[in-house]
This record gives C-alpha cells, structure tokens and sequence, in this order.
C-alpha cells in the first residue's frame, strides 16, 4: 500500500487492478478500482464505516466482484480477497496517516497548528489555538461553548475574520480537528479566584467608577450615586471600630452596579454574603435606613472605603469618581 497527501493506493490482482482512495469530507472517502486503466467501480462510501462495517464494505466488496466477473484474466474471487485485506489494513492506520484521509482544508489546520493548543481556565474558560494557514499566523480563541458545539460554524467563522477564507467545514472535519486539538491540549493557567469572587470583583469595579463620594450624610440626596465617606464612624455603627471608616452606599446604586455587571437582582442576596465574607462589607446586619434631605427613608450599606477606592482626599466633586466602565 503506497500513501501519499490526499489518499492511498493498491495494486492487486498482479498490478492489474489499482484500489484508490481519496478524502471528500463529510464523513466520507471515495473509493476507485480500476482494471488495466478502466474504472470498474468508484463511489463514496462513509468512514470509516466501509473499512470494518459489514454493510457498507461488503456492498463496495459486491460492487468490484460483479464488475470484474466479465474481464478476462481476472480472478474475481482472489480480488476480493486482497481488496479486503487492504480495507482492513486502512482500519488499523495510526492517527498520522489518518489525516490523509481529510480534506485538504482539514489536512491544512490540523498541520498547521502550532502545539500545544493552550487552554485559559475563567469564566468563560478559553482555547487558545496558534495557526499558520492560508500564508498567515493567527491566535484564534474558542470557547468552551463553542469547543463543544456540534459543528464547525465557529471555526469557520474565524477563518473567515483572520484569514479571509471561505472554508467547508462539516461536523465530521470539525471533530477531526477538536480532537486532535485536544490531544495535544495542555492547560496554561488555573484561577485562584471562584466565580463567585470574579462577580463581586466585577461588581466593585463598576462601583468604583460610578460613585460620587461626599463627606456629609446629608448630602445622600444630592444624587443615588452618592456615598458618602464617615470618616470617624459618625453613624456608630456597632460592628466598626469607633473612629474607624465607613463608605455608605445606597441601595439603589448597588443594585443598579449589580445590573451593569450583568447580574439580575436576585443575585444581590448571594453578593452581600460574599462581599461579608471577603470583608469588603461590615457585619452581619449591613442594612441601615435613613431619612434624606427630602425626609424619604433610604436603605444603605456599610463598606469598606478601601475596596472602594474613597478616602478623605476624594471627596468634594458633584461628579463620579471616575468615567464609565465599559460593560
């Protein structure tokens, strides 16, 4: 059996007869027999269905034993025989040479990917494929998401943003490649932080860029962005230390920094905890009501001026700290 890019071919029967076979994509192989230079028989058959599975190789097997019935010269019965063997040789080929059996396009990723395909754990954990193809190298990144979709649209998509190519990528070559991605995959990096720390980071962020630090509790009202910076602990909050600060924040702008972060608000249950737990909140009972300039009650929360970014040098602007985050 002699291999080359693109296929395999077998002479049989002496030299006589010449076997051939070529990648079509699709899950699918052409198979060709020829007689002294005349096809006998060639058809596309799945693989590698045809080279193990009684159905599909026995009707390629039927289909070249009944064509070479007529021809003089030919043991139609020992043709078989050998064709088989070869079909079962093709079965046993090793991953290397199975990549002949792709389309050229799939041949072409697979050699062009420089390895190892590194994988970035987070939220969403990422692939980070290097490729040289079409005369270019590009990054192109995946996510889990799409690692595990069911067909080669992303690929495809990609290869179209960074290498301008219109590329046929069936489910079959797209599993090819993941797979052979996978196998020679390795992990570049492993997060200390839990998805839950990564919202309220999140969460802090917008905070920080959003709010509008001022030094006296009256001034609350000015604006729901508002916070307002006890240097001293002026409130006597019970779970500070006296003279020991605090960042006030109203509730309406920690549920709208929820939202902007991407979380509904029912999340913002499950966030205070956390936030207790890091310590970026004090106490237990973090909920306090006040009346405002206008003697309308409102709710706020005891933070750490510190994961805020405030102290006594911020205050003074009508303005948020900082511009917007971008979402």
């Amino acid at each position: 059996m002699s291999d080359g890019i693109g296929g395999f071919t077998e002479a049989l029967a002496n030299g006589a007869v010449k076997a051939t076979l070529e990648p079509v994509g699709g899950g699918e192989v052409k198979l060709t027999v020829r007689h002294n230079g005349t096809v006998v028989e060639s058809g596309e058959y799945p693989y590698p269905g045809v080279f193990c599975k009684p159905t599909p190789r026995g009707q390629f097997l039927n289909s070249v034993e009944s064509s070479l019935e007529s021809r003089n010269g030919i043991d139609e019965n020992e043709t078989r025989r050998e064709l088989k063997e070869w079909l079962s040789e093709l079965n046993e080929l090793g991953k290397e040479e199975q990549k002949n059996l792709l389309p050229d396009d799939v041949r072409q990723i697979i050699d062009g990917t420089r390895t190892p395909v590194e994988i970035y754990d987070g939220e969403p954990t990422v692939w980070k494929v290097t490729l040289d193809y079409a005369g270019r190298e590009r990054d192109l990144e995946f996510t889990a998401g799409e690692m595990i979709a069911g067909g080669g649209g992303p690929l495809q998509e990609k290869i179209a943003n960074r290498f301008f190519e219109l590329v046929d990528i069936t489910e079959e070559d797209w599993v090819a490649i993941r797979d052979h991605w996978h196998e020679h995959s390795e992990v570049a990096h492993i997060s200390d932080e839990t998805t839950s720390d990564a919202i309220a980071d999140r969460v802090l962020e917008y905070m920080r860029h959003n709010l509008m630090p001022v030094g006296e509790r009256e001034k609350l009202c000015n604006d729901v962005a508002a916070v307002w910076y006890d240097e001293s602990n002026s409130a006597s909050y019970a779970d500070v230390a006296p003279d020991e600060p605090i960042a006030w924040v109203q509730d309406s702008f920690y549920v709208d920094q929820i939202e902007a972060a991407g979380k509904q608000i029912e999340y913002k249950g499950q966030l205070t905890k956390d936030l207790i737990a890091r310590g970026d909140l004090h106490g237990k009972k973090v909920r306090r009501r006040w009346k405002d300039g206008t003697d309308e009650r409102v709710k706020v929360y005891p933070f750490n001026p510190e994961v805020l970014g405030i102290d006594g040098e911020s205050l003074g602007g009508d303005e948020p700290a900082h511009s917007e985050v971008d979402a």
